[in-house]
C-alpha cells in the first residue's frame, strides 16, 4: 500500500506522464468553473501523527477553520493568513453543517489542546446579538501542533474558559433533589 507521500507521488507522476502522452490537452474539465476556493493542508500536518489522530469531527472542523481564511500572498512562494486572529466561526453556523453543541465544543477542545487552533477573543456564547453585532469567539490557525508530544509543545495561550457556575439556571434546579424528581416524572409521564 505505502506511506500516504509514496501513494502522492505515484498520482503526481501519473499525472505527468498523462500530460505527456497529451500535449495541449488540459487535465481539467471544462464545464466546470476553477474559480471555486481552494484549502491549502502542508504536506508536512497531512502526514503528521497528530493530525491523523484527530477525531473525525476535529478534523472536519478543522477543515472549515481553513476554509474561513483569507490567504494573502506575500510574494512569489510564501502567503500569509490575512484574517488570522479574527476567524469567525459561531455554534450556530456549526449546528447548520450537521455538528452538534457537544461536538463543537468537543472539537474546539481537541483542536486546542493539540496546538492546531487557539481563542484570541473569547464570546460570551448564548447571547443574542445586539444592533447586529455579537460577541463571538474568535480564532487564530496555529502552527503549535509541530511541537505535539515533545517537551517544547506549549500549551494553549488562552484556553476556552469553562462555564462552572453553580446555583444558575438549570444547575439550580436539577441539585435540588424534590424539583429533579417531579421533573424526571413529568418526562416519563410525557413519553
Amino acid at each position: 500500500m505505502g506511506t500516504i507521500a509514496e501513494r502522492i507521488d505515484k498520482k503526481i507522476s501519473k499525472v505527468k506522464r498523462w500530460k505527456e502522452a497529451n500535449p495541449g490537452a488540459s487535465w481539467e474539465n471544462p464545464d466546470i468553473e476553477s474559480a471555486e476556493p481552494k484549502i491549502y493542508i502542508p504536506k508536512e500536518m497531512l502526514n503528521s501523527d497528530v493530525y491523523r489522530g484527530l477525531s473525525r469531527v476535529a478534523m472536519l472542523l478543522l477543515q472549515d477553520f481553513f476554509a474561513k481564511r483569507i490567504m494573502k500572498q506575500a510574494s512569489k512562494k510564501k502567503w500569509y493568513c490575512e484574517n488570522n486572529g479574527n476567524i469567525i466561526f459561531p455554534v450556530r453556523e456549526a449546528v447548520k453543517k450537521g455538528f452538534s453543541k457537544n461536538q463543537f465544543r468537543d472539537g474546539i477542545d481537541e483542536l486546542q489542546s493539540k496546538g492546531f487552533i487557539d481563542i484570541t477573543h473569547q464570546g460570551k456564547g448564548g447571547r443574542k446579538p445586539l444592533n447586529g453585532i455579537a460577541d463571538c469567539s474568535l480564532y487564530w490557525i496555529d502552527n503549535r501542533w509541530k511541537q505535539y508530544g515533545t517537551p517544547e509543545f506549549k500549551p494553549a495561550m488562552n484556553p476556552r474558559r469553562k462555564d462552572t457556575r453553580q446555583g444558575r439556571g438549570w444547575a439550580l434546579v436539577m441539585n435540588n433533589p424534590k424539583t429533579k424528581k417531579e421533573i424526571l416524572e413529568k418526562r416519563k409521564k410525557k413519553l
